[in-house]
């Protein structure tokens, strides 16, 4: 504000100095006294020393002369001051995000995905720029995002299924395995993030483009839900001399569920008498389905259909945070438009430690938060970030940006632990799932199972941004 007040002054007197050095001259030069009408010969004129004489013109083209100048240089400072970084700029934003994160177990077969995520994200990011002599610099962010809408969640225990092999004298060689699949609804999940960094402003150029190098550290979590989880699991058996599988069409299989035939011994404990199969069987009942003759059951017998059922979880079935951080590398890209106007573009890549806790309420064999975890040390994973903005200046001080951002985070055999509940265990056991050589093997463990080389997660997003850039 002193400033223009300055400015404003200086020019209110070069407008009025013709007409105070006329009214001077009017009234004292070297002789003490001077005519007022004084004749003065440009071109033939006369002129009035009152104030449009021989002084009009000449002021006039010395206040353009002095403006003009003025521009110039003002324009040269502005031009110097949109080039140079030095001091702190601030950076706020919001991005829309989609994005999907999935993990799959190499041995047990089992895939999560979580599809179609949706994020509304706020951002904001400090740098400081040393300036001078010393082009380093020094940055840091800060994000926190919520889940938009609802998407879903599938847990897929069917695409990578693993069964049971083996030969037995009653039905020859067989395969006995559990498929299940279930379909969840996703929905407030949150995120939250930073990082800082080091770099080396403008190290590279190449005309207007700048390049800067830095070093950092990133932080990234994530945190999903599942509710509302429905799905099914079908037990099948199938060997040679009791196949329950048929070849319906040419690339058609249809498999029966596992359906076992028992009756208790004389010492009460149950005995399997057969496994339904369909051999010989056709259409019975005219529904265009194979039917399953079930043989006689004595009135100690019943009917075991395995792992076949339908579940419904009307509550939180699934949560899982995820978290990613480590070192990386960048380099910031920077090519100049014009003075006002600027496109920027980022390349990043880490090496983040990756960590994920998992906790399944209706799982009643484990233990809860967590029931299961994941690790990936340093090098077992690698993140992929890239960036680019168009960006305009508002005034001196204020830039408005608009771009994408895009984010790839990927761990390889990580390591997998399960959390047993030893209330849990001995239900399993006393009802005959398993045996007690494998529960003394996991109390010895302290109920806990590890599983090296045994997770694979991937989480990708890309999204718009829009933000505001403020220097001070």
């Amino acid at each position: 504000m002193k400033h223009i007040f300055r400015i404003i002054g200086a020019m209110s007197v070069m407008a009025l100095y013709p007409v105070i050095s006329g009214a001077v001259g009017t009234y004292y030069n070297g002789n003490l006294y001077q005519n007022p009408q004084q004749k003065y010969n440009r071109s033939g004129g006369y002129y009035n020393s009152y104030g449009y004489g021989a002084g009009r013109g000449y002021g006039q083209q010395n206040v353009q002369n002095t403006l003009g100048t003025q521009k110039q240089q003002n324009k040269a400072k502005k031009t110097v001051q949109t080039n140079e970084k030095h001091g702190f700029v601030l950076d706020a934003g919001i991005s829309h995000q989609m994005a999907q994160w999935e993990f799959d177990m190499n041995d047990a077969g089992s895939k999560l995905h979580y599809d179609n995520l949706t994020w509304n994200v706020f951002d904001a990011r400090g740098a400081y720029y040393f300036g001078d002599d010393t082009k380093m610099q020094i940055k840091a962010g800060l994000q926190y995002g919520k889940q938009f809408g609802e998407s879903t969640m599938i847990d897929d225990d069917l695409t990578n299924s693993v069964g049971v092999y083996g030969t037995d004298a009653t039905y020859g060689n067989y395969a006995n395995w559990s498929s299940a699949m279930s379909s969840g609804v996703s929905k407030d999940g949150s995120q939250f993030g930073f990082n800082v960094g080091f770099g080396l402003t403008d190290f590279f150029t190449w005309g207007r483009a700048k390049v800067t190098p830095s070093i950092g550290f990133r932080y990234f979590k994530h945190k999903l839900t599942t509710e509302s989880n429905k799905g099914l699991s079908v037990e099948v058996f199938n060997s040679d001399l009791t196949p329950n599988c048929d070849s319906t069409q040419p690339g058609e299989m249809q498999c029966n569920p596992y359906v076992g035939v028992f009756a208790l011994g004389s010492s009460g404990e149950p005995q399997l008498l057969e496994i339904a199969h369909l051999v010989g069987v056709s259409d019975l009942d005219g529904d265009g389905y194979y039917d399953v003759l079930l043989p006689a059951i004595t009135a100690s017998g019943y009917l075991d259909f395995g792992q076949t059922y339908y579940y419904e979880q009307v509550g939180m079935s699934h949560k899982y945070e995820t978290t990613w951080m480590g070192p990386y590398l960048a380099l910031d890209m920077e090519y100049q438009i014009n003075n006002d106007n600027l496109i920027t573009g980022g390349i990043e890549l880490g090496l983040p430690i990756y960590k994920s806790e998992g906790t399944q309420p209706y799982r009643w064999d484990w233990q809860q938060s967590p029931s299961v975890e994941d690790e990936g040390g340093l090098g077992d994973a690698y993140h992929l970030g890239l960036n680019m903005n168009w960006m305009t200046a508002i005034s001196d001080s204020v830039m408005f940006s608009l771009g994408f951002t895009y984010d790839y985070y990927k761990v390889s055999d990580a390591t997998a632990k399960t959390y047993y509940s030893p209330e849990g265990q001995y239900i399993l056991l006393w009802n005959g799932m398993i045996d007690e050589d494998e529960y003394n093997r996991r109390a010895a463990n302290g109920w806990v199972e590890e599983s090296n080389n045994e997770i694979n997660s991937v989480y990708k997003s890309m999204g718009i941004r829009a933000g505001v850039s403020f220097k001070f």
